[in-house]
């Protein structure tokens, strides 16, 4: 199955929070139990340094400093994972637009790896700081 396309924006020093649902094609659940989730923030596909990585633990931002208050959180039961990014991680984004993707890898030797979600990302600049 191809990712799925989804562009938002990301407000500029606000805590940007979007919950995901992992459905078949059918439009049924499907368990995320066993997989880890990660996602990659860069100005162009091309570019070789991202702005931020993040996963299910730590975050890297562009910097090379970490946080662990952006991050993925799973919810097995609901079939579903939250993206958090934190307002000190937003207010450090500089980029007009950027463009991401979201995988999940299995814990299989080797892991089978799935793009979930891939597109665009905008980035409102803030005001008040």
């Amino acid at each position: 199955m191809a990712a799925g396309i989804y562009n938002f924006t990301i407000e500029q020093g606000s805590t940007f929070q979007r919950t995901f649902k992992y459905k078949d094609s059918n439009g049924g659940p499907l368990s995320l139990a066993n997989y880890n989730i990660s996602m990659d923030i860069r100005e162009s596909v091309d570019s070789p340094t991202t702005i931020l990585d993040i996963d299910e633990g730590i975050s890297t931002k562009s910097d090379g400093t970490t946080t662990e208050n952006t991050q993925f959180t799973v919810s097995s039961s609901d079939h579903q994972f939250t993206l958090t990014i934190d307002a000190d991680t937003t207010a450090s984004m500089s980029f007009n637009t950027a463009v991401y993707d979201i995988e999940i890898r299995d814990n299989l030797t080797p892991p089978v790896v799935t793009r979930l979600l891939q597109g665009k990302i905008k980035l409102s600049k803030e005001v008040t700081r």
